[in-house]
C-alpha cells in the first residue's frame, strides 16, 4: 500500500476531522470549522497522508514564539517573526498506524522548520504521547508559568508542553 504526504487542502477538511474522532478522545475533537479556519491562516505548514482509501493522517501547526501554548480549540495565531514552528495536532487512523506515517509526517515538519531557520519546534503532548514525542527529540518544559498551566488545563488529561531546539 503506497502511502503519500503532501499539503493538507481544503478538501481534506472533513477527512482529517474523520481521522481526529477516530484518535482523540470525544472532549478533544475539534470542529471542522475551527479546522477550516487554522488551514487557511497556515497553509503551509500542514499535511495529510493518503494512501487509496484517501485521508488517513495529518499534522497541522503554524509558525509561533517558543513559550506560547495554543489552547484546545482556540484559532491559530501565526506570529510574524517567529522563532518555532508550533505543531497543534497530529493524528494517525488506525489503518495507517505502524506504518512510519507520523515519522514521514514529522520530517515534512522539521524540514520546513530548518528551511525557516527557526530555533525550535514546540508542542503539547496529550493522550500518553509523551514517550512517542521524546523519540522525536521533544522534552517537557517544567516549570510551565501560571498562564501556560491554564492553557494547558485547556485539554482533558494530562498535558505537557514540549519543545526541540533546533539551533
Amino acid at each position: 500500500m503506497q502511502i503519500r504526504i503532501r499539503a493538507m487542502r481544503v478538501a481534506d477538511v472533513s477527512a482529517v476531522y474523520a481521522v481526529q474522532a477516530q484518535v482523540y478522545v470525544a472532549d478533544m475533537v475539534e470542529p471542522q470549522t475551527l479546522l477550516l479556519a487554522r488551514l487557511q491562516v497556515a497553509p503551509d505548514s500542514a499535511w495529510v497522508a493518503e494512501d487509496e482509501a484517501g485521508v488517513g493522517a495529518y499534522l497541522a501547526g503554524y509558525p509561533s514564539v517558543t513559550g506560547k501554548i495554543s489552547a484546545l480549540g482556540a484559532d491559530f495565531a501565526p506570529a510574524f517573526p517567529a522563532d518555532a514552528l508550533y505543531l497543534h495536532d497530529m493524528a494517525v487512523a488506525p489503518r495507517m498506524a505502524g506504518q512510519g506515517v507520523a515519522a514521514r509526517l514529522f520530517a515534512a515538519a522539521l524540514q520546513l522548520a530548518k528551511q525557516r531557520d527557526y530555533a525550535a519546534m514546540c508542542l503539547v503532548s496529550v493522550q500518553n504521547t509523551l514517550p512517542f514525542w521524546r523519540h522525536f527529540g521533544f522534552a517537557a518544559q517544567n516549570p510551565v508559568t501560571p498562564e501556560q498551566q491554564a492553557l494547558l488545563a485547556s485539554y482533558s488529561g494530562d498535558a505537557y508542553y514540549c519543545i526541540r531546539h533546533l539551533l
